[in-house]
């Protein structure tokens, strides 16, 4: 006996659906690689030395030899409470300017995860300066005697530093911040250097901040990095 023959709605209906998975998938995998490989890149604003007064006044003496370094450390906090939330993609501490530049970002499901903590009435917005960033330096007024280097100790100085906002931009997924520190001194005294995050922007420091990550330790290499062709041009023109 002959097979029946397939319906040709039936094929055409198969074939629609495989096309449509087909494409569920590749979007997918898209995504994936979007998210993993593009969502994270920083945007323009966020990839370049901001010039001022004191940097373009470093540039002018030193010109080629301006020292600009950074360390590897965590570039994400990780304070149990606040594991993930924040993040530091890009820093340049520039030892002749006294000054450090850092990016510092989070992710959309941070202001999500802020307000959830905190159980504020309403969502948190975007783009918006919502959280104290400073820098802590500390230092050992005993340099001699390394043994009472202790977290509670009285012979090391907390010196706290507070930044000029220089930019802000946002992506799909994240909000970027570009922070200016100046004054900052890394003497051979200074052990370590680190920012802290409190929510709002009039914080009680002696409250334990929301997050805190490690941006310097003397004990550390230092990377140093050179000024871009367009950085050098910007800070050759400032001010004039």
């Amino acid at each position: 006996m002959a097979r029946p023959r397939k319906s040709y709605t039936l094929w055409i209906a198969g074939a629609l659906l495989r096309v449509l998975v087909g494409c569920v998938i590749l979007a997918i995998v898209l995504l994936l690689l979007w998210r993993v490989f593009l969502s994270g890149r920083l945007p323009k604003s966020m990839k370049s030395i901001a010039p001022n007064e004191s940097l373009a006044a470093a540039y002018a003496e030193k010109c080629e030899a301006l020292v600009l370094f950074d360390q590897v450390q965590g570039t994400v906090t990780r304070n149990e409470e606040s594991y993930g939330y924040f993040g530091v993609p890009r820093f340049v501490f520039i030892p002749d300017a006294k000054q450090l530049q850092l990016v510092f970002r989070y992710n959309n499901s941070t202001l999500k995860a802020v307000a959830r903590d905190l159980e504020l009435a309403e969502a948190l917005p975007r783009g918006e300066e919502l959280f104290d960033v400073s820098l802590v330096l500390r230092r050992d007024l005993t340099p001699d005697d390394l043994t009472d280097n202790t977290d509670d100790s009285a012979t090391i100085s907390r010196e706290r530093y507070h930044p000029t906002l220089t930019a802000v931009d946002t992506t799909a997924l994240y909000t970027y911040f570009l922070y200016t520190f100046e004054g900052v001194e890394l003497t051979d005294d200074t052990i370590v250097g680190y920012i802290d995050i409190y929510y709002g922007l009039t914080p009680d420091y002696g409250e334990s901040p929301m997050a805190d990550l490690r941006l310097y330790h003397r004990d550390d290499p230092r990377r140093e990095l050179q000024l871009t062709g367009k950085e050098e041009k910007a800070l050759a023109a400032f001010g004039k």
